[in-house]
């Protein structure tokens, strides 16, 4: 009985329709990367296996594959490979960095890509990279372009949400809504592992029951 109303706390606190609970940063990033793909396939009408997740360059959104592929850190990603298909940084055309605070890189990567690509994962602030704020327009205009090419934007504020940056999260100080929104760390006071994807419905449920869990995602300590 307790998640329920954790669910209905943390979603009416932040504005959110659904959340999906899970335990560590790096589950919640890689739980958004499918529901990216499945509304890709399901609503968007990306053909099968052809459907891209983008990122921005130096990120850090965890240490498991769908993260290492994203991630352009040598410590991150030498010697695990081969890294996961069509999940990146990088163009595919040319292989040109997607750099983060520029949007010119994503728009390009969006003319190119924009039908198959399901979605773009941000960061608010790069944490690991050394705290790097980007201008105060780059998420305004991520968010326009994501909405151009019909792609979800999706922020990673595992280490910038539960008021942070001196806001619930990062992202309202550009005043944009993601589609989804990441959460860990924080949300549990760093004592117990939590985390979560938040999102409207019509994203989430694009996900069917039984389809994607955790074991302890949801428990009721980790709820409370």
């Amino acid at each position: 009985d307790v998640f329920p109303r954790f669910a209905e706390k943390v979603t009416s606190m932040l504005g959110f329709e659904m959340v999906l609970p899970m335990n560590t940063g790096a589950e919640a990033v890689e739980t958004a990367v499918k529901i990216a793909r499945k509304w890709g396939y399901k609503v968007k009408g990306i053909p099968e296996n052809k459907a891209w997740v983008f990122s921005a360059q130096e990120n850090f959104h965890g240490r498991t594959f769908a993260a290492i592929t994203m991630s352009t850190d040598p410590e991150s990603r030498d010697n695990y490979g081969p890294y996961l298909p069509n999940i990146g940084s990088c163009n595919p055309t040319n292989d040109e960095p997607i750099r983060y605070n520029n949007v010119a890189d994503l728009e390009k990567v969006l003319e190119e890509h924009g039908k198959n690509t399901a979605a773009f994962l941000v960061e608010p602030i790069q944490g690991e990279a050394g705290i790097v704020v980007p201008d105060e327009d780059y998420l305004r205009k991520v968010r326009e372009l994501c909405d151009k090419h019909n792609v979800l934007m999706i922020c990673d504020e595992i280490q910038t949400g539960i008021a942070r940056t001196g806001k619930m999260l990062c992202h309202e100080w550009s005043g944009i809504k993601p589609d989804l929104v990441l959460l860990g760390k924080a949300i549990s006071g760093g004592m117990y592992p939590v985390s979560a994807v938040l999102g409207k419905k019509e994203v989430m449920l694009t996900v069917e029951p039984g389809t994607h869990g955790s074991t302890y995602g949801g428990n009721p300590l980790g709820s409370a």
